[in-house]
């Protein structure tokens, strides 16, 4: 049987939904998932960049982006390799990486599956993955 990809949005993603995430990584016993993390840092007009206070507020949101991600990669024992930080669009570089890694599954905080989902208006998303809440994890086991 072949691991399931999942690619799993950092993005706004909350203590509660990374320990849901642990705690059904540890019962897969086989090791049949293979997660991935993505944080999607949105794109901000480089003319934010010549004035000296807001290109010092855009590096810290990146250092805290990075920061966090790999904070959540601590905590899922996920290896830096398999950890993804994009900047862009959070529906487009999502979808993009998903297919890239030919994931079976994207995992997604309640917060940030609503912009995933509005991607059935534009492509059929099913190419790609299936989208699902990290509060719905144990139906992927």
């Amino acid at each position: 049987m072949e691991k399931k990809q999942i690619l799993v949005v950092t993005n706004a993603i909350t203590e509660e939904e990374v320990f849901e995430i642990r705690k059904a990584f540890q019962i897969d016993k086989t090791k049949q998932m293979k997660l991935n993390l993505v944080h999607v840092i949105p794109y901000l007009p480089t003319c934010y960049f010549n004035v000296p206070s807001l290109s010092l507020l855009v590096e810290r949101y990146y250092d805290e982006a990075r920061d966090s991600l790999h904070h959540v990669g601590s905590h899922l024992h996920i290896p830096k390799k398999d950890q993804w930080l994009i900047t862009g669009k959070i529906r487009t570089e999502v979808l993009r990486l998903a297919n890239k890694l030919n994931s079976s599954f994207i995992l997604a905080s309640a917060q940030q599956i609503k912009e995933l989902q509005r991607s059935l208006f534009f492509k059929n998303i099913y190419q790609y993955a299936l989208i699902k809440n990290v509060n719905q994890i144990e139906q992927l086991l």
